[in-house]
């Protein structure tokens, strides 16, 4: 059917009451709608085709291309890249051919960190990305896996963007950018802006979640965030506005409650906030299963259905509740007018990313290597070195030892897709790469990420003795196997005790202490060599003051993704010049939660009586090759008015020059700290950044812009406003190293 988006409410008008709810339901897994036959021919299932028939065609699909062990697809079964459009193509003409009204489906995929699709590039999670510092790199990896997905059939990439990481517990850390919400928003907009440049490709973006579900109590997955509208506003909200504004075509309602009501019946949040205030235009998607969850609260499913509407999600996720709306309408919970306006918004979208027209996609030529690689390099920080790094090539033999030296799947984090051994490179591998056959590279894997087994420890303790330097890999593991067990919405429930997996949805973790016996083989190891580099690869900040001690240099390099194993042996061997800084901080220990570098200030001590208040390494660090100083920072004004700074803001002016040999980057970081106001207000706040490259012995002159929005504050009646006062800005390498220039705001 051939329709103009004028004619939509005609078209609604024709619908009935099964077919409207056939348009609101995601509620099939897109690996059951098809199947290969014996002639190894896909075709669709009896299923599929049940489900269509029932409500006269189907709203979404979800992950018919995913490929994980939790969907069971793999290179057997799973549909190859080549083959992606003619399946979608498939499902996409039953729909036109075998329906009343011949409306298409959207096709939903995850995109966490590259499509989760049979053998696509998984880029560094978006823990690394966060470490970058670098928008404009996110946006253009985001728009490759655009391209990417528009070249397969897909219509909605799902995304981590919303998420601010509050308690390193969760295990899901490893999606968020940062414990900062202006970071956060940047790399949202970023992302959105990638995923969107092409606005006729076919793809918009889905942003998860909405909202604070990094404020989960006790790091618990989907656990209750315990905070009020201010605290909501100032660091949960901030990510969701930007990716609106942005155009972002959609949003997830989050798993969590605030203040006792689930997000996905938050009428006030989803409908009052997101639409009211923020104009957003696009739909709302529930999270998956998470409608289910509403009958904790009432048993009465058809009501439910009708609250969760109301509230204003307009597509489900494989629930067994928004089948039922039907129902609500019947049985008189529901305005079937309510049912109308989700149903519009659903068609609205599909009419804009172009389902209703014959599809044209554009092929572009792949950079994915080129950026999976870069953003490898441009995600680690480096924390600690004493002059080791960079290890110079000319070295005789080198010892590559841990559980992270030479695993596959380590190197990715979760949401990732099946992948082919020889498409990922580990570090044991990156190492044999830069420094070719001249160098004796020697791998032993000491012990596991959780295991106990002491068998592997002596052949790697002897490997070291015999080795001039130790590369120790160690960190965490977010690596599926195809064994585990599953819940519903692909949670994890395989017993911890029986795998690997430390970090991802549902592995939330009491103690931030590395597992198994890492520590022990690190100590180990520094009896028989000292001359340890330790490489982290992992979800999460770990407590790691142990590890920090027993090596000469570390360096954090989160999940890298399948170039990762290069980009870290180019950075320990000089090639490349570490650029990362630390987005969210590194506690010394668990025990000191809540961690963050931005959290109230009361006038109350920090310091503890039996530790250090204070992190291991703070937001926003992290070292270089290089050295760099600041010079000449002005402000453009340092008294202005309420109304000059509303119409103008102010400019910070600074030289940033490099005083090394070598070239490299800077990433010059401004806070501010409001010495007064009508509300407390946090330690420091990120307001602005700039990662600049400037060559050895040079320097870079930069101004910096701070807007309105840079000093407005939630007051005490939640307006938001710029109040008058005093304000340090300070101009820093770090959160913990700053240059301060005072401004003064007059009424």
């Amino acid at each position: 059917m051939s329709i103009s988006i004028d004619k939509i409410d005609e078209l609604i008008s024709m619908m009935t009451l099964d077919e409207k709810v056939g348009q609101l339901n995601q509620h099939l897994y897109g690996w059951q709608c098809f199947c290969k036959n014996k002639d190894g021919d896909y075709e669709l299932t009896q299923l599929f085709k049940d489900h269509v028939q029932k409500f006269g065609g189907v709203g979404a699909i979800y992950g018919i291309l995913r490929a994980d062990a939790w969907s069971g697809m793999n290179e057997v079964n799973g549909v190859k890249k080549e083959e992606s459009l003619q399946v979608i193509e498939m499902i996409q003409n039953y729909l036109k051919t075998e329906t009343r009204l011949k409306i298409p489906a959207l096709i939903t995929e995850e995109c966490v960190h590259g499509h989760q699709g049979l053998h696509s590039m998984m880029y560094p999670a978006n823990i690394s990305m966060g470490m970058t510092w670098n928008p404009d790199l996110l946006k253009e990896i985001c728009q490759e896996v655009s391209c990417e997905l528009a070249s397969k059939g897909g219509n909605l990439a799902l995304f981590t963007g919303l998420d601010v990481m509050r308690d390193p517990r969760w295990g899901r850390s490893e999606e968020c950018f940062s414990e900062d919400s202006y970071l956060t928003s940047e790399m949202t907009k970023a992302a959105v802006k990638g995923f969107q440049l092409n606005d006729r490709n076919g793809v918009g973006v889905i942003l998860k979640h909405l909202c604070a579900q990094g404020a989960c109590e006790g790091g618990h997955n989907s656990g209750a965030a315990s905070i009020g509208q201010r605290e909501l506003r100032e660091v949960f909200l901030p990510p969701v506005k930007a990716g609106v504004l942005s155009g972002a075509k959609g949003v997830m309602a989050a798993y969590n409650e605030i203040d006792g009501i689930p997000c996905h019946v938050n009428q006030a949040l989803l409908t009052q906030l997101l639409r009211g205030e923020y104009g957003f235009n696009g739909i709302v998607m529930a999270d998956g299963c998470a409608l289910d969850r509403l009958s904790i609260m009432n048993s009465d499913i058809p009501l439910m259905a009708a609250t969760a509407l109301k509230a204003g999600v307009d597509l489900s996720l494989w629930d067994h509740v928004y089948p039922l709306l039907g129902d609500a309408v019947r049985q008189g919970y529901l305005d079937e007018k309510v049912l109308d306006r989700s149903v519009k918004r659903i068609l609205k979208l599909k009419f804009e990313l172009g389902l209703f027209e014959e599809r044209q996609v554009t092929v572009y030529p792949s950079r994915e290597k080129e950026l999976a690689l870069k953003a490898a390099q441009e995600c680690q920080v480096l924390l600690k070195n004493d002059g080791i790094l960079p290890l110079r090539k000319d070295i005789k033999s080198i010892a590559v030892i841990g559980p992270n030296a030479h695993n596959v799947m380590n190197m990715l984090g979760d949401y990732t897709s099946f992948q082919k051994a020889e498409d990922v490179t580990t570090l044991y591998q990156g190492i044999q790469q830069v420094l070719g056959e001249e160098v004796q590279v020697n791998y032993a894997l000491g012990c596991h990420i959780r295991d106990c087994s002491k068998a592997d420890l002596a052949e790697a303790v002897e490997l070291a003795s015999q080795s001039d330097v130790v590369i120790m890999a160690l960190g965490g593991s977010s690596a599926r196997h195809f064994k585990m067990d599953f819940e519903s919405n692909g949670a994890v429930t395989t017993s911890y005790d029986k795998n690997e997996m430390n970090c991802g949805e549902n592995v939330d973790k009491a103690s931030l202490d590395l597992e198994g016996l890492q520590v022990e083989l690190l100590r180990k190891i520094k009896q028989v060599n000292q001359q340890i580099v330790t490489v982290l690869i992992q979800g999460r900040p770990h407590s790691i003051g142990n590890i920090v001690n027993d090596s000469r240099a570390v360096l954090a390099a989160w999940y890298p993704g399948n170039l990762g194993g290069l980009a870290i042996a180019q950075t320990i061997f000089g090639d490349h010049n570490p650029s990362g800084r630390l987005s969210m901080s590194i506690p010394q220990s668990s025990m000191q939660l809540p961690c963050y570098y931005n959290g109230k200030y009361s006038g109350a001590k920090e310091e503890y009586i039996d530790m250090s208040g204070k992190p291991l390494y703070p937001f926003g660090y992290g070292l270089s090759y290089s050295q760099f100083q600041y010079h000449h920072i002005q402000l453009s004004q340092t008294e202005i008015t309420i109304q000059d700074l509303e119409e103008k803001g102010i400019d910070i002016s600074l030289d940033v020059e490099n005083v090394s040999q070598r070239d490299g980057y800077e990433i010059v970081q401004i806070y501010i700290i409001d010495n007064e106001s009508t509300i407390t207000r946090r330690y420091k706040e990120l307001k602005a950044f700039q990662k600049i490259y400037i060559e050895a012995k040079s320097c870079c002159s930069l101004v910096i812009h701070l807007d309105s929005e840079t000093f407005k504050i939630w007051d005490y009646q939640m307006n938001h406003l710029i109040e008058s006062g005093t304000v340090d800005i300070l101009i820093a390498s770090h959160s913990e190293q700053f240059i301060t220039r005072k401004l003064t705001i007059l009424k």
